[in-house]
């Protein structure tokens, strides 16, 4: 609440302040704007933090597929007939507790799914010669409910609707991968063009053209860069659609953000330096290369770490451009290539409550963590480069 001042003088030549509350018509203008902004703020803030509590909560899923609460027994086939044996005599452990994860039918246990029991004495229905299955203590069911890296360290695979199987590291690998082309195009793009703007071209009419472009450019759709991109290099250019050709997209969205805040950052350096160094004889593009960038440097990394983050989540470049893959691709030419949106989109159509679905919320989870990393390290970049400037 703002108070008014109000100075009067004091017998030994001191000024005495009085601290007086509006009232009135001035007060109630006062709470109402102060109610108005927490309003503004609780209406931008309740959103989204709505939004990342369900991705939280329903993406968390595939991350619980380890041991469930039930013994493991064994059984051998004697003829057409299924025998339990003593844990003793079933041999060597698997290497993995995932081998030995069955469910009465045999299906593989995963994405938190419930565990149906075995009756005692009950034949299971699998068809291999030596099965190790679940049998629950004490209840009907269990549930698998441990933390498993399972779902970062395989691939989809031919996973369906009710397939409880399917990871998402082939998308992670395919994201990174699109995001390491991009960045590789668009950064030395940006820099250079922003170096031009700032260095060269400043208070020129070319600079205001460039600039007025680039902000035209950052305003547009990424489906409009996506059919740009495909009308030049595949339809004009004979090219197959391509994980480079939606890489070349995306550099369409991420040149304008790494080029204006490279700009800023250029312009925040003191023009006393660049004098200073000129002044001992230094050429210009040296001044640029050894004086005005590095002052600047920790600022440029951060804006091409948020430009990363801004494109990793683009989808209608990469439905267009590239087929999606349920295994990991390594080659930039490829015409299929898994990613986290694109996944998200082919799990998205399975139906409500299904491991399909589950899959699509649990990319979303990965997406999301992938892009608080990118901002995390930005912030530290930021973070180092105020630590230098002390």
């Amino acid at each position: 609440m703002s108070t008014a001042v109000n100075t009067t003088s004091a017998p030994a030549g001191e000024s005495k302040i009085e601290l007086r509350t509006p009232s009135g018509k001035r007060q109630l203008i006062d709470r109402s704007a102060t109610a108005f902004v927490w309003l503004a703020g609780l209406l931008a803030i309740i959103p989204l933090l709505w939004i990342l509590g369900t991705v939280a909560v329903k993406g968390a899923a595939p991350l619980v597929t380890a041991q469930p609460d039930y013994i493991k027994t064994c059984a051998t086939k004697d003829g057409s007939k299924w025998v339990r044996v003593e844990q003793s005599q079933c041999g060597a452990e698997p290497a993995s507790p995932l081998d030995y994860r069955y469910t009465e039918s045999g299906k593989y246990v995963g994405v938190g799914e419930q565990i149906e029991g075995l009756s005692k004495g009950k034949e299971p229905t699998a068809v291999s010669t030596e099965l190790r299955i679940g049998e629950p203590q004490g209840s009907s069911a269990g549930t698998a409910k441990e933390f498993s890296l399972q779902w970062w360290t395989s691939d989809e695979g031919q996973a369906t609707q009710n397939s409880s199987a399917g990871g998402a590291k082939h998308a992670i690998i395919g994201t990174l991968l699109i995001g390491l082309i991009t960045s590789l195009i668009a950064v030395p793009i940006a820099v250079l063009g922003a170096v031009w703007l700032v260095e060269y071209a400043r208070a020129t009419k070319a600079a205001k053209v460039v600039s007025f472009a680039i902000d035209i450019l950052s305003g547009v759709p990424s489906i409009v860069a996506a059919l740009f991109v495909f009308a030049l290099v595949i339809t004009i250019g004979g090219m197959d659609r391509s994980t480079f050709a939606a890489s070349l997209a995306l550099v369409l969205l991420m040149l304008p953000t790494v080029l204006r805040s490279t700009e800023e950052m250029l312009k925040l350096v003191p023009d006393s330096l660049r004098e200073a160094s000129y002044a001992l004889g230094v050429p210009k593009w040296k001044t640029i290369l050894k004086v005005v960038i590095p002052t600047c440097s920790s600022g440029i990394l951060t804006g091409i770490v948020l430009g990363l983050a801004r494109v990793m989540g683009e989808t209608a470049p990469l439905l267009i451009l590239v087929a999606f893959a349920t295994g990991t691709n390594w080659s930039p030419l490829a015409s299929n290539m898994g990613s986290l949106p694109t996944m998200i989109n082919e799990d998205r159509r399975f139906a409500v409550g299904s491991t399909g679905e589950v899959r699509a919320w649990g990319a979303a989870l990965t997406l999301v963590l992938l892009v608080m990393i990118l901002n995390l390290i930005a912030r530290g970049i930021a973070r180092m480069g105020k630590i230098a400037d002390k």
